[in-house]
């Protein structure tokens, strides 16, 4: 952003500022600076530690809780996203468990290679690059949609997918939903109908989808006809019997149990889909990177043939994609999916920074600028630069991708027993920080895993003749997209999918 001519300010009233600023009023005004306004005091945090901190101290910065705020966060009902508090804790309890059963996640990764068969056979067709996004946002909600329903979808958009008493399939609905999310958050219903009769329709239709799923589910729990405990569930079913099992917490409510399932839907299609879409075009960009997965891919089929296996699975073979989980949170550092997160102060607080501890007043607005973070050289060195290797050695934030490796850094990467993550607390919030932090990692990490393991493993990704690479890489470093959620790539990619030889 160079707005030549506009006041210095002017910048923090730009939306995705962060993202298109990097760190540059970090640079010229602090690691913490703060904005001050009749409207209040707004606090810019650019430093790990303190935005650690400040994520952390879950009673003492709490998520704003205007009316508004919670508006924003509840179209169906309320959710652990939403609520704080001792709610909070009720919400977290139930919903906790589902993301990180392995019953759900093999479902997750065994419904995404089957939907990355059929998308392959769309993308793979010469005038199908054009559609990047179409397709990439088009399999992640056939994902959601049965991993959250049980409801399969073949990319099929006739009438035959819409079932009596509806007036759009399931997939359509969620998608109406998710497009129109400004409109069907700010409106009210009534003026919603009125001006939005698309946005109207979709929120109706999957209002009445899930409480239709939701009578069915819970009378299978009731009388024993649904799945046996341990086996493969949807997340649906997996939320109904762990709030069977709440009692110190409490259970949730019909509206509650909605609320935390588009949330879900929201989560898994949005923000895996956004993830999956800048990792696509990063493929395209650097091939020396496509050729690092690629051989990870390869060698794990190899070994996965040897044992007299032809197919891929979840329990057996996701722990052995170390480069494939690198690049995805090297993207994601890059490329911060989710680009500030908003607290409030609750009364004074004590905030320590460097040697000093400041007092913010109650009230004050928190913003914790994680694409400035994750951008910062001081961790992250030479950190326009992406090399997925940061995350394969003891210390990411030692790693500087210009220089040779050490005997240590080549011996660690070779040998491959370090855990991935291994950064320091604060320097990466894509999937944020404390007790807050992102319920659906493991969830989202199999989906990714998933979605590469299959399509490289026959494919590979080129940008479409005559697309300009310099002007790609450009326009995706230096602007957002606009939405109203996560960060998008501001344009259409043409990428195709050549089949390897």
């Amino acid at each position: 952003m160079r707005g030549r001519g506009w006041p210095p300010w002017a910048r923090f009233m730009v939306k995705d500022w962060h993202y298109e600023d990097r760190r540059r009023a970090h640079e010229q005004l602090g690691a913490i600076f703060l904005v001050v306004s009749p409207a209040g005091i707004v606090c810019y945090v650019g430093e790990a530690e303190t935005a650690a901190q400040i994520l952390t101290r879950r009673k003492a910065f709490i998520k704003p809780p205007t009316k508004m705020s919670a508006q924003m966060l509840e179209p169906f009902g309320a959710n652990v996203v939403s609520v704080d508090g001792d709610r909070w804790r009720a919400h977290l309890g139930i919903t906790l468990p589902p993301f990180t059963a392995n019953n759900v996640l093999d479902l997750v990764w065994d419904e995404t290679q089957r939907q990355v068969d059929i998308m392959a056979a769309v993308w793979s067709r010469s005038d199908a690059g054009s559609r990047l996004k179409h397709n990439i946002y088009s399999l992640t909600m056939n994902i959601m949609s049965h991993v959250g329903f049980g409801k399969q979808s073949e990319w099929n958009n006739g009438l035959d997918a819409v079932p009596h008493g509806h007036t759009l399939s399931l997939v359509d609905s969620i998608y109406a939903v998710i497009m129109h999310l400004p409109h069907i958050l700010l409106l009210p219903k009534w003026v919603l109908k009125q001006v939005a009769p698309k946005a109207y329709t979709g929120y109706v239709e999957l209002d009445h989808y899930m409480i239709e799923f939701l009578g069915q589910e819970k009378s299978r729990l009731h009388d024993g006809s649904t799945a046996k405990e341990g086996s493969r569930e949807t997340l649906l079913t997996a939320v109904l019997r762990s709030n069977t099992k709440n009692p110190e917490g409490g259970t949730l409510t019909d509206v509650e149990v909605k609320g935390n399932l588009f949330i879900f839907l929201l989560a898994g299609y949005d923000t895996t889909a956004n993830t999956i879409l800048f990792c696509c075009i990063t493929l395209a960009l650097y091939p020396s990177i496509q050729d690092q997965v690629i051989e990870e891919i390869d060698r794990v089929c190899g070994e996965v043939e040897k044992v007299g296996r032809s197919e891929l699975s979840f329990v057996h073979d996701m722990p052995k994609f170390r480069y494939l989980i690198a690049f995805m949170y090297e993207v994601m550092r890059v490329f911060p999916i989710v680009l500030p997160v908003a607290r409030v102060a609750a009364g004074f607080q004590k905030l320590p920074f460097g040697n000093d501890t400041y007092l913010l007043p109650p009230n004050t607005a928190i913003v914790v600028n994680n694409t400035a973070i994750q951008h910062d050289p001081a961790s992250w060195p030479n950190p326009r630069t992406i090399d997925p290797r940061r995350w394969l050695v003891s210390n990411p934030h030692d790693f500087d991708p210009e220089k040779p490796l050490s005997a240590l850094e080549k011996t660690e990467i070779r040998e491959g027993n370090l855990p991935i993550p291994g950064h320091r607390r604060g320097t990466f919030m894509a999937f944020g920080e404390g007790p807050r932090a992102c319920l659906g990692r493991k969830f989202a990490k199999t989906e990714f895993v998933a979605f590469f393991s299959r399509l490289l493993r026959k494919y590979r990704l080129k940008l479409a003749s005559k697309v300009d690479e310099k002007r790609v890489e450009s326009t995706i470093r230096l602007r957002s997209g606009g939405s109203p959620v996560t960060l998008i790539p501001p344009e259409d990619v043409r990428i195709d999918l050549v089949e390897r030889v």
